[in-house]
């Protein structure tokens, strides 16, 4: 039952994501019909179009970034600070969930987040990241091998320096269905999995022409991380404070990669063009 609502979710994340380019599109175009309107734009936009245009999109590239950063990355610090204040409602919240994921187990949901705590563990992730690798290395995309590998490597370091940070121990030992060794917050499977897979996702976006298959492969990858990320607090594993920060830490990071490295490309190939 779980492996269907899985490919229900795919195709409703992946129709939201087939519309968003239309729907963008709509928005400049309307956008830029209102700014045709205003004498004042219209001379602003023909004085400087020569001289930044190819820079328009380094800085629209950075303000996205900055702020998909500024909120994933709100959300981690009232995370984490709760954490560090032992604050009664998250304890109490962590608890009450805990407690209806265990009494709501059965044999075929167990076999499902079994799958995708597999799939979402660190072997299977280095796995899936040296695959890519090669292929890459074969297609002699050295920058975009060199972007996946201090992306995924530098996540996962950030993930174990924030577990000895906090030091947060993980639910009774008891109730877990697998088991699970080191500090809790936050999940490393949560964390590494939406590293990797918004790293995969931008090289899907970058490499794949055809927009039904592009946003086909990124809505499997984020319904693949929401399942993983179920998965740790299903299993017993982790509170569900620690799969939304490691989630929520993981985009950070990668967004603040993904950004550095296309504002990068787009810097060098605006002064190429100029």
């Amino acid at each position: 039952m779980l492996f269907v609502i899985f490919g229900a979710v795919f195709l409703v994340l992946w129709a939201v994501v087939y519309a968003t380019l239309p729907v963008v599109r709509h928005l400049g175009q309307v956008l830029a019909r209102l700014m045709a309107r205003s004498a004042w734009a219209t001379k602003w936009i023909s004085s400087t179009q020569d001289r930044f245009k190819n820079y328009l999109p380094v800085a629209a590239i950075l303000v996205a970034g900055a702020l998909l950063t500024a909120w994933a990355g709100d959300g981690f610090i009232d995370l984490a600070e709760n954490v560090r204040a032992k604050s009664s409602t998250l304890i109490q919240t962590d608890a009450q969930i805990h407690d209806w994921s265990v009494t709501e187990r059965s044999p075929g949901a167990t076999t499902f987040f079994t799958v995708m705590t597999i799939i979402g563990g660190p072997v299977s992730v280095a796995a899936i990241v040296a695959v890519i690798g090669v292929i890459l290395a074969i297609r002699r995309r050295w920058r975009w091998l060199i972007y996946l590998l201090v992306t995924a490597g530098g996540g996962g370091l950030l993930n174990l320096e924030l577990k000895r940070y906090f030091a947060r121990a993980r639910p009774d030992v008891a109730e877990m269905l697998r088991r699970a060794n080191g500090y809790s917050f936050p999940s490393g499977h949560a964390m590494g999995s939406a590293v990797v897979f918004g790293a995969l996702a931008y090289l899907a976006f970058r490499s794949i022409r055809s927009w039904p298959a592009k946003t086909a492969v990124m809505a499997f990858l984020y319904t693949l991380l929401a399942a993983i990320a179920l998965s740790r607090v299903y299993l017993g594993v982790h509170w569900v404070s620690d799969v939304l920060a490691g989630v929520t830490a993981g985009t950070v990071w990668v967004t603040t990669t993904t950004v550095a490295y296309e504002t990068l490309r787009r810097i060098r190939r605006a002064r190429g063009a100029g």
